[in-house]
């Protein structure tokens, strides 16, 4: 199903096997963070985390008061999203491809 799709194209992919290494999970979450929708919900945390960042000065230098990145998509099994299908995004999919199931959006 990947090599018929066409770069620049909108797809569909949602995780369906549980992904059984930590590399494809990084993979798969790399991918997905594409999503307009996550990428919205990313940019909405890193504003709370920059208005919440509250260091103190400790030894001449700024230490502490960084709130800890909570991810939005985790690469479990059911997730899914809406990309682009550039040609890194296809490659990338061609590696975890018996995780996923890709249909055109």
């Amino acid at each position: 199903m990947l090599d018929k799709i066409a770069p620049g194209s909108k797809i569909n992919v949602k995780i369906v096997r549980q992904p059984t290494n930590a590399a494809a999970s990084k993979t798969l979450v790399r991918v997905l963070q594409k999503d307009p929708e996550v990428y919205a919900e990313h940019d909405r945390q890193r504003k709370i985390r920059k208005k919440n960042f509250s260091p103190i000065r400790r030894g001449g230098r700024l230490w502490g008061g960084q709130v800890v990145k909570q991810h939005p998509v985790k690469g479990r099994l059911g997730e899914g999203g809406t990309v682009t299908a550039t040609t890194s995004v296809l490659q990338d999919l061609g590696s975890v491809k018996r995780f996923i199931e890709v249909t055109p959006a």
